[in-house]
């Protein structure tokens, strides 16, 4: 995904409330693209997927747990118990993982926001 595919997908997936963060992350983790500054570094990013891939039972992210409540090889989604929110994620059809930070009072479950993720990633 170039850098123009990413800013229509962030306006995608700003149609609906309660997004906070979208990131890109390569294969290996980095970070490609990011819809704001924030101290989500490569260090984290890469600690994060690997729990993703690993199926691990949680993940930190802006030095906060998540515990995953579902996680394939297609689909992540990953919820704070402490009220700072929600992860979902999808890998793209190029094989980029596609990863969204979301507010905990939207109109979406997480896992409809999962799913969400998924059909955005798969439609650029």
């Amino acid at each position: 995904m170039n850098q123009e595919q990413f800013d229509t997908t962030v306006e995608k997936l700003n149609e609906y409330d309660g997004i906070e963060e979208v990131f890109l992350l390569s294969a290996e983790g980095e970070i490609l693209f990011r819809s704001k500054d924030s101290e989500f570094a490569n260090e984290e990013s890469k600690a994060l997927l690997k729990a993703w891939k690993e199926k691990e039972p949680s993940l930190h992210f802006m030095n906060q747990r998540y515990a995953i409540l579902k996680n394939d090889e297609i689909q992540l989604a990953a919820k704070n118990f402490s009220g700072k929110g929600n992860i979902a994620g999808s890998v793209t059809k190029d094989g980029e993982y596609l990863l969204i930070h979301i507010r905990d009072d939207t109109g979406l479950i997480l896992l409809e926001w999962s799913i969400f993720v998924n059909k955005i990633a798969w439609d650029q």
